[in-house]
């Protein structure tokens, strides 16, 4: 069984005026035999805020609703399980070509949180490869390609609503990126099971950030082509050999 055909839904977050990010992310996905166009696929329209509501930017603060959004819709579809991607997703060779055994480890071993793609690599020496469960201290940034199962989605959104409504800097955790979020509830949820890869499966394009703003670079004609050029060779030697 591929990767597309365990989970009910697949869920894309993107913005669309970032057709850049929608053509390279159609062309990734052709390797995992995935059409974001087809039903399975939804990506979803989420309001932009007004103002920051206290988060880093407007930006953080969208993609934390967009998230969030995703998880109340699939409690309202009643579907088991959704994998979750971000536009600027790319995936190892060892995540195409090991699809088989990645989703027998998802139907055989239980876990509520899998992340493919995160930031943890000291951490994870003298694990198994695959899939593996770590613990819920392990903190590590980027949530642009995991799965999350429905039984744990009423505690999540109950926890990711409530960050949205405490002061900064309340030790419950406030007003965080989703990554915050997610490292916070599963540290205080010590019964989530949390599974990721080892070693990554899925980083993040190198691409301008929608969320963190526009860089100075960009203001340098000359300057923006060859930085594209040397980041497509880093995701692509990465695709390679991870």
């Amino acid at each position: 069984m591929d990767i597309k055909d365990f989970f009910e839904r697949i869920y894309v977050l993107h913005l669309p005026e970032r057709t850049d990010r929608f053509e390279a992310l159609q062309r990734e996905l052709r390797h995992l035999d995935i059409d974001l166009k087809s039903a399975k696929v939804r990506i979803p329209v989420v309001p932009r805020p007004s103002d920051a509501n206290l988060f880093s930017s407007r930006g953080t603060y969208h993609n934390f609703l967009t998230h969030l959004a995703i998880f109340r819709e699939t409690i309202e579809d009643k579907l088991a399980n959704v994998w979750v991607l971000e536009d600027d997703a790319i995936f190892s060779r060892r995540m195409v070509n090991e699809q088989a055994a990645l989703v027998d480890t998802l139907q055989h071993q239980s876990w509520d949180m899998c992340f493919f793609g995160h930031s943890l690599k000291n951490e994870l020496k003298g694990f198994d490869e695959g899939l593996v469960p770590i613990p819920n201290h392990f903190s590590f940034i980027w949530s642009h390609c995991y799965a999350v199962n429905a039984r744990i989605l009423p505690t999540l959104v109950d926890y990711a609503q409530m960050t949205t409504e405490l002061a900064p800097g309340d030790p419950r955790g406030a007003r965080m990126s989703i990554d915050g979020a997610f490292n916070m509830f599963r540290e205080r949820n010590p019964h989530v099971l949390t599974l990721v890869g080892n070693p990554v499966l899925s980083v993040q394009k190198g691409s301008p950030s929608s969320i963190a703003g526009s860089h100075a670079y960009k203001s340098w004609p000359l300057i923006e082509p060859m930085i594209r050029l040397a980041r497509e060779a880093r995701d692509q030697l990465w695709r390679l050999t991870a």
